[in-house]
Parts: C-alpha cells; structure tokens; sequence
C-alpha cells in the first residue's frame, strides 16, 4: 500500500523565514500588512488576501520576490530524508500557505511528489494584483486553517486513507492536519498545543531524525 508523508515548508523542509512577512519588508508594506493580518487571518482570509495582493503589492517589481525564493536555505539533512522516504516506498507532498515558486523549487531539488501552496501572480516582472484564476477560484488556496481537505485530495489521488498518512509540522495550523492523520510529528517546535495533539515530537532542526518514527 502506498503511504505519504505531509510536510510543512517553512520551519520543517527550509530554515524558519515567513517569506510573505519578508516580502512585506521588502516592498515596504510591513506595518500595513501586519495590521491585516492580525485583524483578518482567522476570520476572513479571502479579504486578507485581496488587501494585500490588490491594494499593497499589485505593481511592485518581482525581482525582490524572486530573490527571496533563491535565498532560503535548506534545513539539516532534509536532503537525505526525503531520499530515504522514497527509498522506503514513500510519498512525500509539501502543503504550505507560503509561495508555490518554493514548494517549485522543493519539488525540482529534492524530487517532492505532490503538494498544495499559494501563487503571486507575476506577469513580465510585475505583479499583477490577480488573486483569482479566470474561472473564480483562488490562486490562494492554502489557508490557516485547510489542510485536512486538501490533505483529503492528494489521498484521492493516491487511492489511500487518512490514516496511511504522516504529517509533520511545527505551526498551529497543522494542528487540524495532525488530528486527522494516522501519524503525527511536532517537529522543533515549542507550540503545546501541537506537541499534545502530536503522536511524536522531534527536537532540534535535523529532519533525519523524523526517520525512526516511519518505518
């Protein structure tokens, strides 16, 4: 039976950098943003995105963008974990809420199967201020608090239940994944809640010793 192992992107596969904060930083938006973000992250993510994406960065140049998707560094032996993963039979699938141009670069550089992220739309170095698809749907798709459905879609995909499957995160909003999951692992993280909710907890940033706990 083929199983899957869920990670988080940010904290669990690179080095802990909330890339839309740093974004924000870049293009001189951080006090608005986090401003919207405190206001509506939990309560409407729809309009949260649309104040950022329409209102602060619809216009401004990509490069800075891109140059933060280059510049995150890869966590300890994540590499070798997910070699080992597929060497094991495993899956292996990112489901992040930060930008889809890294979980891109994941799937090139470490050969990650599948996954779900968010998408900045950037048309000839500019961004657009698009947050929707022609058809409606979001190209935000990855919210706080959605992981379990989307998590739901890639076992469709691969023909297997909820409970063939490992997650391993390190945020809140892995906290609804872990509870529906077979496995769960609070990777170098200090969150309680998740810790509890966790069937096993990794410390330190060494992804290799998640390894023992998958057989």
């Amino acid at each position: 039976m083929k199983k899957l192992v869920i990670l988080d992107m940010d904290g669990t596969v690179f080095e802990h950098k909330n890339l839309w904060a740093a974004l924000h930083k870049a293009y001189g938006t951080h006090e608005e943003g986090v401003k919207a973000t405190e206001e509506l992250l939990y309560t409407d993510y729809a309009k949260l995105i649309d104040i950022v994406i329409h209102n602060l960065w619809k216009g401004k140049p990509a490069q800075p963008y891109f140059d933060l998707i280059a510049s995150v560094k890869y966590l300890p032996g994540v590499k070798e974990t997910i070699k080992e993963l597929h060497m094991r039979g495993y899956k292996v699938a990112i489901i992040t809420s930060g930008p889809d141009l890294l979980l891109e670069r994941a799937k090139r550089e470490l050969g990650i199967d599948l996954g779900f992220a968010n998408t900045l739309e950037v048309k000839d170095g500019i961004v657009t201020g698009r947050s929707r698809h022609d058809d409606g749907s979001s190209m935000w798709p990855v919210q706080v608090d959605n992981k379990v459905p989307l998590a739901e879609r890639l076992c469709e995909t691969l023909k297997i239940s909820l409970h063939d499957v490992a997650a391993v995160g390190d945020e809140r909003n892995d906290l609804p994944l872990f509870k529906a999951v077979g496995v769960s692992i609070a990777f170098n993280t200090r969150n309680a809640e998740l810790i509890a909710a966790a069937t096993h907890q990794v410390e330190g940033n060494d992804l290799r010793k998640i390894l023992p706990l998958l057989p």
